[in-house]
């Protein structure tokens, strides 16, 4: 029996000798885990953010974790390199991951790295095996950056001037690289209508490496909208990069395109109109025309010579121009002479008369002009078009339009004043060739056959007016190249080969 537990107790001891060796010689797996104090750090931080591989025992000997990065940040463009392992030391239970961003200028999204721990020998994964790390955007430029701003103040521009402006955009200090600055335009105008734009491209300005200003420029066109009071606004949009600050001042530049009606009481009322256009002229008498109507108003021109306002001829008449209300527009007449009519005994006599046009006394200079008793010289675009920016303003501007007119002279060979009398009962009667031409024409002298063209190019002249003073006072410059142009120099302020600068005066005739 005693021999029986001596074996027992043998037996046993062998056994836990047996299970001590066996646990001893198990090895060591940590499991490992990410952890970070913070999981965002601002793209402009100064130092890394540390994300920390934690293992949950020592081993004796170092080991080396792989890691693997993804997400939406970009590795040297958002963050600083990271080697993709890390190594424990021995009998140590954690390492660190350093994450450092990079300040990108670009405004954008913030960005993520996402962190994950590589399965390997050696060692197992617990969770959070993987980190996500957010790079907070910087929105923000930095307090030295350059402030832009524009260096042009509010411009109001009447549109029928078609003014262009230049528009200066500068920085308050220089930059090292280029800068482009996007803009933002408020349209009230319309662009490609009311004006044009150059010096832009896909609406922003450049302003080059070193340089403080770039300039770009807006063209205003005319689209004859009377009383038009429409503003565009360029101002900064939010930048897309830190690299540059809006300055809190002078961030806006408004163009104010206005054109008031002007006035034209001064001139066009009833003691300057004109009522004795003819409607009929045959054996039940003359009667006028009720449906045209006309203002006469004194022409002068400043003779170079005696250093005097002259009177110039008086057959010119205007009205508002039907599509422009700030525009004055020749008013002419055409009429028939019937047989019956006084001074209309035979029908030789018959023809058709014209009475209007010629603004500036360009009859004065051609002694071979064809005319149905008067000269016609209409316009293309109409005469004087005030403009102002004020509706209140007792003064502005006038302009003359460029245009191209035509004068009429006579053919060479034909004899456009040739008289032939005949005998009637008792007496005699005449009548001149143009009267036969008036009638193939029917009173349209551009289709005579017995005419020559002469082309006048009238370039743009701008004067002023004074409704005060009731004066329209403009120099009209105009070429023409044409042998049978005899012109006084009394007429003409300014010379140069075939363009002469002649200045007019007009008033009311009361």
């Amino acid at each position: 029996m005693k021999k029986n537990y001596l074996n027992l107790m043998w037996l046993m001891v062998a056994a836990l000798i047996l299970a001590s060796c066996s646990k001893d010689d198990d090895p060591i797996i940590p499991k490992l885990s990410l952890t970070a104090d913070a999981v965002e750090i601002s793209e402009t931080a100064t130092s890394a953010l540390v994300v920390k591989v934690n293992a949950d025992a020592p081993l004796e000997t170092a080991y080396t974790v792989g890691i693997a990065l993804s997400g939406t940040a970009v590795e040297g463009v958002n963050f600083q390199q990271i080697v993709k392992t890390v190594t424990i030391p021995a009998n140590q239970t954690s390492a660190n991951i350093f994450v450092t961003p990079i300040n990108v200028s670009a405004i954008e999204d913030s960005k993520v790295v996402n962190i994950a721990l590589q399965a390997g020998t050696g060692y197992g994964l617990s969770t959070p095996a993987d980190i996500d790390i957010t790079i907070v955007d910087n929105a923000n430029p930095p307090s030295d950056a350059p402030e832009v701003s524009f260096a042009t103040s509010n411009i109001v521009t009447n549109p029928y001037l078609e003014e262009e402006f230049t528009i200066t955009v500068g920085l308050s200090k220089a930059y090292a690289s280029a800068l482009t600055i996007p803009l933002s335009i408020t349209d009230g105008l319309l662009a490609g209508t009311d004006y044009e734009i150059a010096g832009l491209e896909n609406n922003a300005i450049t302003i080059a490496a070193n340089e403080v200003s770039a300039e770009f420029t807006v063209k205003m066109k005319n689209t004859a909208v009377v009383d038009m009071d429409k503003t565009v606004q360029f101002a900064f949009a939010t930048p897309s990069v830190t690299d540059y600050a809006v300055k809190a001042t002078e961030n806006t530049l408004d163009i104010n395109a206005v054109d008031p009606q002007v006035d034209f009481s001064v001139w066009f009322n009833e003691d300057n109109a004109y009522n004795y256009f003819f409607a009929t002229w045959n054996a039940d008498g003359r009667t006028y025309r009720t449906d045209l109507p006309a203002y006469n108003p004194k022409r002068y021109y400043w003779d170079t010579v005696e250093a005097a306002w002259k009177l110039l001829t008086s057959d010119h008449y205007f009205d508002v121009n039907a599509d422009d209300n700030n525009q004055w527009k020749e008013v002419t007449n055409t009429w028939h002479k019937d047989l019956g009519g006084t001074g209309i005994d035979i029908v030789e006599q018959e023809r058709y008369e014209f009475v209007g046009g010629d603004f500036f006394g360009l009859t004065k200079f051609f002694d071979n002009e064809a005319t149905y008793a008067k000269t016609l010289i209409a316009s293309e675009n109409g005469w004087f078009r005030f403009a102002t920016t004020d509706a209140a303003a007792t003064e502005g501007t006038v302009v003359v339009p460029e245009q191209t007119i035509t004068l009429y002279k006579i053919k060479e060979g034909f004899d456009w004043k040739e008289k032939t009398t005949v005998e009637v009962e008792g007496g005699t009667e005449s009548y001149y060739a143009w009267y036969a031409d008036s009638e193939a024409t029917q009173g349209d002298l551009s289709q005579s056959t017995n005419v020559t063209p002469v082309a006048i190019q009238v370039a743009k002249s701008v004067g002023t007016y004074n409704l005060s003073t009731k004066e329209i006072i403009i120099d009209i410059t105009f070429t023409c190249d044409d042998a049978d142009l005899t012109i006084d120099p009394k007429y003409y302020v300014e010379n140069d080969g075939d363009t002469y600068t002649m200045r007019i005066r007009y008033i009311p005739t009361k």
